[in-house]
Formats: structure tokens, sequence, C-alpha cells
């Protein structure tokens, strides 16, 4: 027993099962400006977010040096207090 294959083809649809259709041809769709805005999008995101992580690095950079010009002058503070001691009379 063999019955025959039903398709549920659609050609105004575009749908077609059985791959014998004639469809319609597709829509051309223009998609140049959506491609130049995606290319500009993800450009000026990269760059923002590069500019961030400078700007981040150099941040750190001036805490750390702040940190260590406060380190020094301490220890020159000590070093002037333990000079002018009674020690420094020779």
């Amino acid at each position: 027993m063999t019955r025959p294959i039903s398709y549920a083809c659609d050609p105004a649809q575009r749908y077609c099962e059985c791959g014998h259709c004639a469809l319609p041809p597709a829509r051309n769709i223009d998609l140049d400006g959506l491609k130049q805005f995606n290319r500009a999008a993800y450009a000026a995101s990269t760059f923002i977010i590069l500019i961030a992580a400078l700007l981040g690095l150099m941040a750190v950079g001036l805490l750390r040096t702040e940190g260590a010009m406060q380190r020094a002058a301490i220890i020159n503070q000590e070093n002037i207090v333990i000079t002018k001691g009674p020690t420094s009379w020779h």
C-alpha cells in the first residue's frame, strides 16, 4: 500500500514543503544603511570602552603615585625628627 504524500504548500505565503513550487521572488530589502549604522555604533562603543580603560589605568596610577608620595613625605619627616635629636651633636 502506497499512499500519495500530501504537502501543505502555500506559494502565496512563500511556504513550500515539496520543493517544486514556484515561489514569488524574495523581497529586496536594502540593508546597507543598517550595516553602516551597525559598523559606526560598534566602532564608537569600542572607542568608548578603550578610553574608559585608559582613564581607569591612569586613575590607578595616580592613586598609587599619590600614596607613594605620602609615604615618602612621612619617611622624610621621620628622618628629620631623628636627625634633630641629641644624637646629632658631634
